[in-house]
């Protein structure tokens, strides 16, 4: 699935993105949910304007989607851009929630991207201990603490399988 998440990236029509990959541990085992959003909160510095996470079983599916969101935030002053992508053929954030404040278990990490500045200040919110959905309390924190939001209503990602690797994605 990482290959598929590279390749995805990769494939974008511009290239005016920066992809980091990191392993948060050395054992066998991989991240695992728990690890992997812990290890979150410990970078301390992105060389880039925005942050987007796109977890190693997510994949790109709108190949100008880096081209039209630099158009996007270089008109204006945005915080966020919220996107919509898929979990089994389902969209998130569901239609009924699409411009509304994020809801817990009905918005993922691949749903937005967030200015650097803010994602220093807030990530300490993305806390897996709280209830298993970390992303969640890191975009509620981004979008109560802003009020530079846009919706590019485009389907930009889409998981490769569905969730059910653990807690923090059940609800996803």
């Amino acid at each position: 699935m990482l290959k598929k998440c590279v390749e995805s990236v990769k494939a974008q029509t511009s290239d005016d993105h920066i992809h980091v990959l990191f392993r948060d541990d050395k054992s066998k085992e991989g991240y695992g949910v728990y690890k992997a959003d812990k290890s979150l909160m410990k970078i301390e510095d992105v060389d880039a304007c925005y942050v987007m996470i796109l977890d190693d079983d997510d994949m790109l599916i709108y190949p100008d989607f880096v081209k039209e969101f630099k158009a996007i935030v270089d008109k204006s002053d945005i915080d966020i851009v919220f996107f919509k992508g898929k979990i089994n053929g389902e969209t998130f954030p569901p239609p009924d929630l699409w411009g509304k404040t994020p809801v817990n278990c009905k918005i993922g990490s691949f749903n937005f991207a967030v200015r650097r500045d803010i994602w220093m200040k807030y990530i300490h919110a993305w806390n897996p201990e709280i209830d298993g959905c970390a992303d969640y309390w890191f975009i509620a924190r981004c979008y109560n603490k802003t009020e530079g939001h846009f919706w590019f209503d485009r389907v930009v990602a889409q998981t490769q399988k569905g969730p059910g690797r653990g807690r923090a994605e059940s609800g996803r």
